[in-house]
């Protein structure tokens, strides 16, 4: 763990320091075990094989050691030689920090940076001597993901064993020598209340988006989240899953698998990107083979070439309910990309898509916010083939998302879909925030407990609203 010093931005490590004794014996001991981290460890995972390569360096430093060492100073040792040999080296410092979001090695001999939840962009103190220390955790990530990186293949994108993403770069091309981005992987993933919770959603508009999602049980809407690079898109996509029936068969589509999904039927797959002597099978390619399995849902990590128009001819064919994310700074430019090349969806298949939620990354008081920004419907029009009405749009003067007041077409053509009056509609997107509102009084966050009390209310929604009454009344 480190040391945040807001006011120079800096991430401080407290290194370990070993007297010349301890590091005699520290490469005497990585000497003699180094070769089992690749021999007689097939099949486990990246996590067993530190697990049985820690034991193993123990009994060693036992048999190399000249004199008596104290368990803790013994311990410290071994954790040290098992990151240098199936670690991330001086990385495993920051990668167990979960209030950092990045960490990003820019070269040798500069120093390495990470990107906090909290305070941003830090500098830390931790710095590479050679390019060859890099390539050498460079290569053991590629190992560990069954992939390659090397002259030939000098670019690398790769999921670590806990779901974090990692990307690498050798020289050529990389200029300045090679380079590591590792993208952390939340070990509890945040659900629809924290987001509430950290005001990147209101529960007025979550609310709405449930409806929309579950549509009632019938008639759910197409949805797309977009926004700019880290303004936590797939992390409220995520969160949104939870509004997904338990009864659905959900099928992701991902480059680097990411998504935790809170739902029970789930099939995840994933890009493989073109190896040597190994077939590309890239995100069309999946979305075709996925419209094959009876999918009640199709959701893709991220749109941006032609598994868009797949996507769109299978929602203007039966497919409803898809969910995805796109890089873009607006509705209307989502629209604009989505019909441009790579992607090409004609104008007349845009209005499938019935919502999409634009999401950012906004610095505020020396830390990072993000916030939904904007939330959109998407209607059929004759001239242009879309009009889009703006039903939330956030204020950053209040840092809140407000109701813009304009009627939703997609809840009076849900009210007819369902056979049933708007008030009532209304009346439920009432009930279902309260319900939202009570899990935050409650700080019911965690993701699986969040789910339990969507599907209770989908089942029996009257017993839990009086479930909140009387926890409410006990309250007070």
């Amino acid at each position: 763990m480190g040391r945040v010093v807001p006011e120079k931005y800096q991430y401080l490590v407290e290194l370990p320091t070993l007297s010349p004794s301890e590091m005699k014996l520290f490469r005497r001991v990585r000497e003699a075990v180094s070769s089992l981290s690749e021999r007689g460890m097939q099949g486990l995972s990246h996590e067993q094989r530190r697990q049985v390569l820690f034991f193993h360096v123990l009994e060693t430093i036992d048999q190399l050691s000249e004199q008596e060492i104290e368990p803790e100073k013994k311990h410290r040792l071994a954790g040290l030689i098992v990151s240098d040999i199936a670690g991330y080296g001086l990385l495993d410092f920051l990668l167990e920090d979960e209030g950092i979001e990045e960490v990003m090695v820019i070269g040798p001999r500069r120093p390495v940076y990470v990107f906090h939840r909290k305070h941003g962009m830090l500098e830390t103190n931790i710095v590479f001597s050679s390019a060859e220390e890099i390539e050498r955790i460079a290569k053991r990530i590629a190992r560990n993901a069954g992939r390659e990186i090397n002259e030939h293949s000098p670019l690398l994108d790769a999921r670590l064993s806990d779901g974090s993403r990692a990307n690498a770069t050798l020289s050529p091309p990389a200029v300045d020598g090679p380079t590591i981005t590792i993208r952390k992987f939340l070990s509890r993933p945040l659900s629809i209340v924290d987001l509430l919770r950290y005001n990147t959603l209101t529960p007025d508009a979550a609310a709405f988006l449930w409806l929309m999602i579950e549509g009632g049980g019938a008639w759910a809407k197409n949805l797309l989240i977009a926004g700019g690079a880290g303004s936590g898109k797939t992390t409220t996509l995520n969160a949104l899953c939870s509004f997904i029936p338990d009864r659905e068969r959900v099928i992701t589509i991902e480059d680097t698998a990411e998504l935790q999904l809170p739902v029970r039927h789930v099939v995840r797959f994933e890009v493989r990107p073109p190896a040597a002597g190994v077939e590309e099978i890239d995100m069309d390619t999946l979305l075709k083979n996925c419209l094959r399995m009876r999918p009640d849902r199709i959701i893709i990590g991220e749109v941006r070439g032609k598994e868009a128009m797949t996507l769109f001819t299978a929602m203007n064919t039966g497919h409803g309910g898809s969910l995805a994310t796109l890089h873009a700074n607006s509705a209307r430019e989502c629209i604009t990309r989505l019909s441009s090349a790579p992607m090409n969806v004609p104008a007349n298949m845009l209005a499938a898509l019935d919502i999409i939620i634009m999401q950012a990354r906004i610095p505020r008081e020396g830390a990072t916010i993000r916030r939904v920004t904007e939330i959109t419907e998407v209607r059929r029009s004759s001239e242009s083939g879309v009009a889009m009405n703006t039903l939330y749009k956030w204020d950053p003067v209040r840092d809140s998302l407000n109701s813009t007041g304009t009627p939703s077409a997609l809840l009076q053509e849900l009210a007819r879909q369902l056979g049933v009056q708007l008030r009532e509609l209304t009346q439920e997107l009432e009930r279902r925030k309260l319900l939202l509102e009570y899990l935050m009084q409650r700080d019911v966050r965690d993701m699986k407990s969040v789910r339990e009390w969507i599907e209770r209310y989908l089942a029996d929604p009257d017993s839990v609203l009086e479930s909140i009454a009387s926890g409410l009344r006990s309250r007070s």
